[in-house]
Protein backbone atom coordinates (compact mmCIF):
# COMPACT_ATOMS: atom_id res chain seq x y z
CA UNK A 1 0.00 0.00 0.00
CA UNK A 2 1.50 3.40 -0.94
CA UNK A 3 2.20 6.09 1.58
CA UNK A 4 -0.49 8.30 0.03
CA UNK A 5 -3.16 5.68 0.47
CA UNK A 6 -2.19 5.21 4.11
CA UNK A 7 -2.58 8.95 4.69
CA UNK A 8 -6.10 8.88 3.22
CA UNK A 9 -7.09 5.95 5.41
CA UNK A 10 -5.80 7.63 8.58
CA UNK A 11 -7.46 10.93 7.67
CA UNK A 12 -10.75 9.18 6.89
CA UNK A 13 -10.69 7.38 10.25
CA UNK A 14 -10.12 10.65 12.09
CA UNK A 15 -13.02 12.30 10.28
CA UNK A 16 -15.30 9.34 11.01
CA UNK A 17 -14.44 9.39 14.74
CA UNK A 18 -14.97 13.13 14.90
CA UNK A 19 -18.35 12.70 13.26
CA UNK A 20 -19.40 10.14 15.83
CA UNK A 21 -18.31 12.46 18.62
CA UNK A 22 -20.35 15.34 17.22
CA UNK A 23 -23.39 13.06 16.85
CA UNK A 24 -23.08 11.94 20.46
CA UNK A 25 -22.82 15.55 21.68
CA UNK A 26 -25.79 16.59 19.56
CA UNK A 27 -27.84 13.74 21.01
CA UNK A 28 -27.33 14.89 24.60
CA UNK A 29 -29.61 17.34 26.39
CA UNK A 30 -28.58 20.47 28.28
CA UNK A 31 -27.82 18.46 31.40
CA UNK A 32 -25.42 16.21 29.57
CA UNK A 33 -27.66 13.15 29.79
CA UNK A 34 -28.28 11.14 26.72
CA UNK A 35 -31.65 11.92 25.25
CA UNK A 36 -32.61 8.26 25.10
CA UNK A 37 -31.71 7.91 28.75
CA UNK A 38 -33.80 10.98 29.63
CA UNK A 39 -36.79 9.68 27.69
CA UNK A 40 -36.43 6.30 29.35
CA UNK A 41 -36.29 7.96 32.75
CA UNK A 42 -39.48 9.86 31.96
CA UNK A 43 -41.15 6.64 30.96
CA UNK A 44 -39.99 5.04 34.19
CA UNK A 45 -41.77 7.70 36.24
CA UNK A 46 -45.28 6.88 37.40
CA UNK A 47 -47.58 7.99 34.62
CA UNK A 48 -50.71 6.34 35.99
CA UNK A 49 -52.55 3.21 35.03
CA UNK A 50 -55.88 2.73 33.39
CA UNK A 51 -57.13 0.95 36.52
CA UNK A 52 -55.30 2.70 39.34
CA UNK A 53 -56.51 1.81 42.83
CA UNK A 54 -56.80 5.50 43.75
CA UNK A 55 -58.66 7.14 40.93
CA UNK A 56 -59.11 10.90 41.12
CA UNK A 57 -62.64 10.53 39.85
CA UNK A 58 -63.56 8.03 42.56
CA UNK A 59 -65.13 5.78 39.95
CA UNK A 60 -63.14 2.80 41.17
CA UNK A 61 -64.59 3.01 44.70
CA UNK A 62 -67.87 1.27 45.53
CA UNK A 63 -70.75 3.54 46.27
CA UNK A 64 -71.43 3.93 50.02
CA UNK A 65 -74.16 1.71 51.36
CA UNK A 66 -77.46 3.49 51.92
CA UNK A 67 -78.42 4.08 55.56
CA UNK A 68 -80.43 1.29 57.15
CA UNK A 69 -84.11 1.93 57.65
CA UNK A 70 -86.02 0.54 60.64
CA UNK A 71 -87.67 -1.92 58.29
CA UNK A 72 -84.31 -3.13 57.00
CA UNK A 73 -83.01 -3.60 60.54
CA UNK A 74 -86.13 -5.47 61.63
CA UNK A 75 -85.84 -7.79 58.64
CA UNK A 76 -82.16 -8.45 59.33
CA UNK A 77 -82.75 -9.11 63.03
CA UNK A 78 -85.61 -11.49 62.26
CA UNK A 79 -83.36 -13.43 59.90
CA UNK A 80 -80.56 -13.72 62.44
CA UNK A 81 -82.94 -14.79 65.19
CA UNK A 82 -84.32 -17.47 62.88
CA UNK A 83 -80.79 -18.78 62.39
CA UNK A 84 -80.23 -18.61 66.15
CA UNK A 85 -83.29 -20.71 66.92
CA UNK A 86 -82.50 -23.28 64.24
CA UNK A 87 -78.88 -23.60 65.37
CA UNK A 88 -79.97 -24.28 68.97
CA UNK A 89 -82.57 -26.84 67.97
CA UNK A 90 -80.13 -28.59 65.62
CA UNK A 91 -77.33 -28.39 68.21
CA UNK A 92 -75.15 -26.58 65.67
CA UNK A 93 -72.50 -25.38 68.10
CA UNK A 94 -70.32 -23.40 65.63
CA UNK A 95 -73.30 -21.33 64.47
CA UNK A 96 -74.51 -20.79 68.04
CA UNK A 97 -71.05 -19.53 69.03
CA UNK A 98 -70.79 -17.29 65.97
CA UNK A 99 -74.19 -15.73 66.59
CA UNK A 100 -73.38 -15.30 70.27
CA UNK A 101 -70.43 -13.15 69.17
CA UNK A 102 -72.66 -11.24 66.75
CA UNK A 103 -75.13 -10.46 69.53
CA UNK A 104 -72.41 -9.24 71.88
CA UNK A 105 -70.92 -6.99 69.21
CA UNK A 106 -74.29 -5.31 68.61
CA UNK A 107 -76.26 -5.63 71.87
CA UNK A 108 -78.54 -2.67 71.20
CA UNK A 109 -79.70 -4.23 67.96
CA UNK A 110 -80.48 -7.69 69.33
CA UNK A 111 -81.44 -7.17 72.98
CA UNK A 112 -85.15 -6.76 72.28
CA UNK A 113 -85.36 -9.86 70.09
CA UNK A 114 -83.39 -11.92 72.61
CA UNK A 115 -85.65 -10.77 75.45
CA UNK A 116 -88.70 -11.83 73.45
CA UNK A 117 -87.08 -15.18 72.70
CA UNK A 118 -86.17 -15.71 76.37
CA UNK A 119 -89.76 -15.14 77.48
CA UNK A 120 -91.91 -16.47 74.69
CA UNK A 121 -90.21 -19.17 72.64
CA UNK A 122 -91.97 -22.49 73.02
CA UNK A 123 -88.69 -24.41 73.26
CA UNK A 124 -87.03 -24.33 76.68
CA UNK A 125 -83.54 -24.63 75.25
CA UNK A 126 -84.06 -21.62 73.04
CA UNK A 127 -85.41 -19.64 76.00
CA UNK A 128 -82.47 -20.72 78.14
CA UNK A 129 -79.84 -19.88 75.52
CA UNK A 130 -81.41 -16.50 74.84
CA UNK A 131 -81.50 -15.72 78.56
CA UNK A 132 -77.83 -16.63 78.85
CA UNK A 133 -76.73 -14.44 75.96
CA UNK A 134 -78.86 -11.55 77.18
CA UNK A 135 -77.25 -11.88 80.60
CA UNK A 136 -73.83 -11.33 79.01
CA UNK A 137 -74.87 -7.79 78.11
CA UNK A 138 -75.04 -6.95 81.85
CA UNK A 139 -77.76 -4.41 81.23
CA UNK A 140 -79.41 -3.36 84.53
CA UNK A 141 -82.62 -2.58 82.64
CA UNK A 142 -83.12 -6.33 82.12
CA UNK A 143 -83.23 -7.12 85.87
CA UNK A 144 -87.07 -7.27 85.99
CA UNK A 145 -87.04 -9.70 83.07
CA UNK A 146 -84.63 -12.06 84.83
CA UNK A 147 -86.67 -11.84 88.00
CA UNK A 148 -89.76 -12.94 86.08
CA UNK A 149 -87.81 -15.74 84.43
CA UNK A 150 -87.00 -17.18 87.87
CA UNK A 151 -90.56 -18.50 87.69
CA UNK A 152 -90.17 -20.10 84.24
CA UNK A 153 -91.28 -23.72 84.06
CA UNK A 154 -87.88 -24.76 82.71
CA UNK A 155 -85.05 -25.23 85.22
CA UNK A 156 -82.57 -24.30 82.48
CA UNK A 157 -84.20 -20.90 82.05
CA UNK A 158 -84.43 -20.34 85.82
CA UNK A 159 -80.77 -21.24 86.25
CA UNK A 160 -79.66 -18.79 83.57
CA UNK A 161 -81.96 -16.08 84.93
CA UNK A 162 -80.39 -16.44 88.38
CA UNK A 163 -76.91 -16.30 86.84
CA UNK A 164 -77.83 -13.19 84.83
CA UNK A 165 -79.03 -11.42 87.98
CA UNK A 166 -75.71 -12.20 89.62
CA UNK A 167 -73.92 -10.56 86.67
CA UNK A 168 -75.78 -7.31 87.42
CA UNK A 169 -74.44 -7.02 90.95
CA UNK A 170 -76.09 -4.28 93.00
CA UNK A 171 -78.45 -3.44 90.14
CA UNK A 172 -80.25 -6.74 90.86
CA UNK A 173 -81.04 -5.77 94.47
CA UNK A 174 -84.82 -5.61 93.83
CA UNK A 175 -84.71 -9.32 92.94
CA UNK A 176 -83.07 -10.42 96.20
CA UNK A 177 -86.30 -11.81 97.65
CA UNK A 178 -86.92 -13.96 94.58
CA UNK A 179 -83.32 -15.16 94.53
CA UNK A 180 -83.56 -16.12 98.20
CA UNK A 181 -86.73 -18.04 97.47
CA UNK A 182 -85.06 -19.81 94.53
CA UNK A 183 -81.94 -20.62 96.53
CA UNK A 184 -84.04 -22.28 99.26
CA UNK A 185 -87.01 -23.81 97.49
CA UNK A 186 -86.36 -24.39 93.81
CA UNK A 187 -86.68 -28.11 93.02
CA UNK A 188 -83.65 -28.05 90.72
CA UNK A 189 -80.25 -28.30 92.38
CA UNK A 190 -78.56 -26.24 89.65
CA UNK A 191 -81.09 -23.44 90.06
CA UNK A 192 -80.58 -23.31 93.82
CA UNK A 193 -76.83 -23.22 93.32
CA UNK A 194 -77.07 -20.44 90.72
CA UNK A 195 -79.35 -18.39 92.96
CA UNK A 196 -76.98 -18.72 95.92
CA UNK A 197 -74.04 -17.70 93.73
CA UNK A 198 -75.97 -14.68 92.48
CA UNK A 199 -76.83 -13.60 96.01
CA UNK A 200 -73.15 -13.73 96.86
CA UNK A 201 -72.48 -11.15 94.13
CA UNK A 202 -75.14 -8.65 95.21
Amino acid sequence: MSRGNKRWIVAGSIVALAGLGLFALHDRGPTGRHLFGRDQANEDKFQGFSSRPFSASGADFPAPAPPETPEMIAHQVAGVMGQWRSAILLKDAPTVIALDMTFRQMPDRYAGALAKSAQADENERVRAFSTRVLGKFKNPAEAPLYERLLADKSPFVRQNAAWALGELGAAAAPAVAELQKASARDPATDVRAAAKAALGKL
